[in-house]
């Protein structure tokens, strides 16, 4: 049965061939396809317009779409034409104040304070190993005079405050001045060696030149009081040149002491300060008693 009446051939005639739409049907799918054209006319207009406006994909405009800032890159994008031109940077600038981290209270390990790095690479040239007979001049000062001179040299911060804050607490021990200028010269300050040696520390030319470079100083070893400051300086400079090898300033610390011993004779050279084997271990050996051992309380 049709689904119009009883009988939809009575009212719209026989049809023409099995196969032919009813008229009545031909005139709905006309209705239908009409009404689809005009759906996609009114639909690319509005696409042609949105585009037109900029305000395609959500009201943006794709050129304000932003890649890391939580959504995908535009799938549409196209790189643009190449240039010989230097890419310049683009630094992103932010009103917001910085954020301020919570303060901790640091650690033991945090506020420890590094070892110095080394950083005494040049090094006075080694004096002349050679065995001569020292001249004596007359005009000796009186031992209590040269005493003085030690003492005030052993109070003495010869590396300043603009240094490293290890090397600004070096104090040469007043022992050791003691025992050096006895073996050296035995306290005389008229004396001068044949190898250049002079004073009361047996100072060398290349010597008080390095140290005066060095320190910026103007230290004249032919002045006795002058002479003492200068080798108290060039054991100071030596204690901080051994010192961060050794990982201490302690001058009790006896590879440290018989390495700035060793060397104030006879130049960095050749002083193994790691296994403790120095070129002229016999003068270490005598400085060291001297320690002990000092004549200076007589005079």
């Amino acid at each position: 049965m049709s689904q119009y009446g009883d009988d939809s051939t009575a009212e719209f005639g026989a049809y023409p061939a099995y196969d032919e739409e009813p008229p009545r049907r031909r005139r709905k799918t006309g209705v239908i396809l009409l009404s689809v054209a005009v759906a996609v006319v009114l639909l690319g207009c509005g696409i042609l317009a949105a585009l037109a406006k900029g305000s395609f994909d959500g009201g943006r405009p794709a050129a304000q779409e932003r890649v890391g800032d939580g959504s995908k890159p535009i799938g549409g994008y196209s790189a643009p034409p190449a240039t010989t031109e230097a890419p310049v940077a683009i630094v992103e600038t932010s009103s917001a104040p910085p954020s301020k981290a919570p303060s901790k209270t640091p650690s033991k390990a945090a506020t420890k304070k590094p070892s110095p790095k080394v950083t005494e690479t040049v090094t006075p040239p080694a004096p002349p190993h050679n065995t001569c007979t020292p001249v004596r001049g007359a005009n000796q000062l009186p031992k209590a005079t040269v005493k003085g001179y030690l003492d005030t040299a052993a109070a003495k911060h010869f590396w300043g405050t603009k240094t490293d804050p290890d090397y600004e607490q070096i104090l040469v021990p007043t022992r050791l001045l003691y025992a050096v200028a006895e073996q050296e010269s035995g306290w005389q300050s008229d004396i001068k060696a044949c190898d250049g040696g002079l004073g009361v520390m047996q100072v060398m030319p290349d010597t008080m030149k390095f140290i005066n470079q060095r320190f910026g100083a103007s230290w004249d070893y032919t002045v006795p009081q002058q002479n003492v400051m200068c080798g108290a300086n060039y054991l100071a400079w030596l204690i901080a040149f051994y010192g961060p090898k050794l990982g201490t300033y302690d001058m009790t610390d006896p590879k440290l002491l018989g390495a700035v011993i060793s060397a104030y004779n006879w130049g960095t050279g050749g002083v193994d300060y790691a296994n403790v084997v120095y070129p002229n271990p016999q003068y270490v050996q005598n400085v060291k008693a001297l320690m002990v051992a000092s004549r200076a309380g007589n005079y």
